[in-house]
């Protein structure tokens, strides 16, 4: 259904699509060229991260054993390369916080341009992939979780998801036989992003064998090609699980494995999740969900329930991927419809074009209401104070209070690191150990606190701490038995009583 509208932009303007679809990816590229330059620091998190590149720049190029964080020594166990990739950027002269500041950005206009590729590579036409390409710009998932500075890995991961549809294909024209070449460079890129990112490692190879599913000739064909990629990504990432196994055994995989939401019992609440999205963003997806179920076209809609069913809790990321070509093949069909009824194409392109205006409207509205709640850069008074506190009292035990969840609590993340402290309430990290799921109880109980009472009994749980770090409730520590030691616009530090440690 986009080849006419294609064929008929193309007859009238003939620069039309190429145009559309340039000034489609130049404004996505522009945004992310803006947060490059704008932020002089890490978007919301990357303290962890940061302290991986740094221990794995001094073993470079062999992967160190383990991590130091905020007083825990952790296993080296997290996929490794982008950690890798980042060691071998600050041995060629680049900074490491600079690093995890700027390679998340690059990175993801990276993926923008792959999925602009991957798009016509499939035979969508300029038109449609300039659509598509504006409402998955304008949608806050597409950079929210991959521009920060936890982004590193996933980041690196989601290009490799790219390139492994790039290698399998995506078989919206029939099938055709894949090389057996391009089922080994499919293995390769799904080796790349395991090697970066587990979930969308995992991503990787189910949607290469969707792919294959949908578009091989035979079953030969099929479990050929399969086995192909299977294997050579097998052999490419045994080196890393021999490593992490021989030195830690499994025990940090299991401890990661129990971070995941896979198996809650929550599968039609993530449906719901994605779905809800999808409409909020573009209420063209329903339409154009049907008519890729009419035309059998099933890999974006089988891509979705992928996300969903193999990686819940990074589901939503990947499938602005799938709501972006459902939008953006429900406003054609749209358009080619309301085309059969209009007489006048000129009126019919400038309604088109109002409608493309509101939804993208719509979807930077949306960006600026919900978007700065997890991506913000860690204000330049609250670096200020984890360098008094790193000069007067490096090593020393901190509490952080304030009202973000653990997921976006930079502060918490960037003391141990920037202050030379510890948080005693930071949740990163403790993936490794066992500990995460009891941390993050304890720490949405102390954020949920609604009185002082309740504040300090919850933020008793943390002790034994030297100082508490208060953004929120300042109220609960104005007694005389905590004494302010550092103030700011943004923060109160206060001494803790001895008899209370």
């Amino acid at each position: 259904m986009t080849a006419p509208f294609a064929n008929d932009a193309a007859r009238s303007r003939p620069w039309l699509p190429a145009a559309l679809l340039g000034g489609a990816l130049a404004a996505a590229l522009a945004f992310r060229l803006y947060l490059l330059i704008a932020n002089d620091f890490p978007v919301n998190d990357g303290a962890l991260f940061l302290e991986f590149v740094r221990a794995a720049a001094a073993t470079f190029p062999n992967l160190p054993a383990d991590a130091s964080y905020n007083g825990l020594t952790l296993p080296f166990a997290y996929p490794p390369l982008s950690f890798w990739l980042g060691a071998l950027l600050t041995k060629l002269g680049i900074d490491s916080l600079q690093v995890v500041r700027t390679l998340p950005i690059v990175m993801n206009a990276a993926y923008v341009l792959l999925f602009a590729l991957l798009l016509l590579k499939s035979g969508r036409s300029s038109i449609f992939t300039a659509l598509t390409i504006l409402f998955f710009s304008a949608t806050s998932l597409s950079f929210q979780w991959l521009m920060m500075g936890g982004g590193l890995s996933r980041g690196l991961g989601a290009i490799f998801l790219m390139l492994a549809l790039l290698a399998a294909t995506v078989p919206d024209r029939g099938r055709r036989a894949l090389p057996i070449w391009r089922a080994a460079a499919a293995g390769a890129a799904v080796a790349g992003a395991t090697l970066s990112h587990l979930e969308w490692g995992i991503l990787a190879a189910a949607s290469v064998v969707l792919s294959r599913a949908l578009g091989s000739l035979s079953l030969k064909s099929f479990i050929l090609t399969c086995l192909t990629a299977g294997v050579t990504a097998l052999v490419l990432i045994s080196p890393w699980l021999l490593f992490v196994m021989s030195t830690h055994g499994v025990e940090p995989f299991l401890a990661a494995g129990s971070t995941s939401s896979w198996g809650d019992g929550q599968l039609l609440g993530r449906f719901w999740s994605v779905t809800r999205l999808a409409l909020g963003s573009n209420p063209f997806a329903i339409l154009g969900l049907v008519v890729l179920l009419r035309k059998r076209q099933w890999f974006w809609i089988g891509f979705l329930v992928l996300c969903v069913t193999l990686t819940p809790r990074h589901s939503s990321t990947p499938a602005t991927l799938a709501n972006a070509v459902l939008g953006a093949q429900g406003l054609i069909t749209a358009y080619l419809f309301a085309a059969r009824h209009v007489r006048s194409r000129s009126l019919l392109n400038a309604a088109a074009s109002l409608i493309v205006a509101a939804l993208l409207l719509f979807g930077v509205y949306r960006i600026h209401l919900h978007a700065p709640a997890s991506f913000r850069v860690l204000p330049a008074e609250m670096r200020q104070a984890m360098g008094w506190v790193s000069t007067h009292h490096p090593g020393a035990r901190f509490a952080v209070v304030n009202d973000r969840a653990w997921y976006n609590d930079s502060t918490g993340e960037w003391l141990p690191t920037l202050a030379s402290a510890r948080s005693v309430t930071t949740v990163q990290g403790r993936e490794w150990n066992g500990e995460f799921n009891r941390w993050v109880d304890r720490f949405e109980k102390l954020r949920e606190s609604k009185t002082c009472p309740e504040l300090h009994s919850n933020l008793a749980q943390f002790a034994p701490f030297d100082f508490v770090w208060v953004e929120t409730m300042d109220e609960c520590f104005a007694a005389a038995a905590y004494r302010p030691v550092f103030r700011n616009g943004r923060v109160t530090i206060y001494k803790v009583p001895a008899k209370t440690r």
